[in-house]
């Protein structure tokens, strides 16, 4: 892991646990759970050094258990679109997100089967660069988003990819098309190219690890141009259902 930058040596071990991760049940090989991973944590860390500082110090050595309550997760629309095709890749409908959220516990304490989590640990309310204030320079050791980035790709995502290759989730999915490359950095293994399709007018990208994980990389699900609409939705979980199978097909 090259490092040409003078990270805070918190940060850093805080970057590479497991920070950026709501948690819930990683899996393991013999009982493989499905990842949902996101870009980013939105809503955004305080832009003060000595509170960011502080967020360094706790440990996230460990994989967190998952929301305390089930619903919690269900506050935010992101997190409801993500049920309703978790739903669907169930085998359910999308309208019965909320009856499939309680019967698997989703990324609550106590689930089995989900985990929550996120390619970059810091929260920011969008992916602008211009919200890098001086806080976050001086509390990382980073002068800007771009540095930071860079840092995470070369350092994080081998972590990332590390924990792919442990606990073979048997299925990652990654939301948000335009880092796609990234997504495949983290979680595709070397050497293994992308497929595409088109669904309802939208990307599918997805790939299949030599220990039989899926990873399948999807539009992100708030913006209007994403995946938002129900009936698509609908169309994405069936289409990523017969990806898990053995054999999957194309098109």
């Amino acid at each position: 892991m090259s490092d040409s930058f003078k990270v805070n040596s918190e940060f850093r071990k805080w970057a590479l646990g497991f920070s950026g991760c709501d948690g819930g049940d990683i899996g393991t090989p013999e009982k493989s759970s499905v990842w949902f991973c996101g870009i980013e944590w939105g809503g955004g860390h305080p832009a003060n050094t000595e509170e960011l500082l502080s967020i360094w110090a706790e440990d996230v050595s460990a994989p967190s258990p998952g929301y305390k309550y089930w619903n919690t997760d269900l506050n935010y629309i992101f997190n409801w679109r993500a049920a309703k095709l978790l739903s669907a890749i169930d085998g359910g409908c999308v309208s019965a997100y909320k009856h499939f959220a309680e019967r698997v516990q989703l990324f609550a304490s106590g689930n089995c089967g989900y985990f929550k989590m996120n390619l970059y640990p810091l929260a920011f309310k969008n992916t602008s660069h211009t919200l890098w204030h001086d806080a976050f320079a001086d509390a990382t050791g980073f002068a800007s988003k771009q540095d930071y980035l860079a840092w995470i790709r070369a350092n994080r995502f081998p972590v990332l990819k590390s924990l792919g290759s442990t606990h073979a989730p048997k299925l990652v999915v990654c939301v948000g098309i335009t880092y796609r490359e990234d997504f495949k950095a983290a979680f595709v293994d070397d050497g293994v190219e992308l497929n595409c399709e088109v669904i309802d007018g939208r990307d599918l990208y997805w790939a299949k690890n030599e220990n039989e994980s899926m990873v399948v990389i999807i539009p992100f699900m708030v913006n209007h141009n994403g995946l938002t609409k129900d009936v698509s939705i609908q169309k994405f979980g069936e289409r990523i259902r017969s990806l898990t199978a053995a054999e999957p097909a194309l098109g």
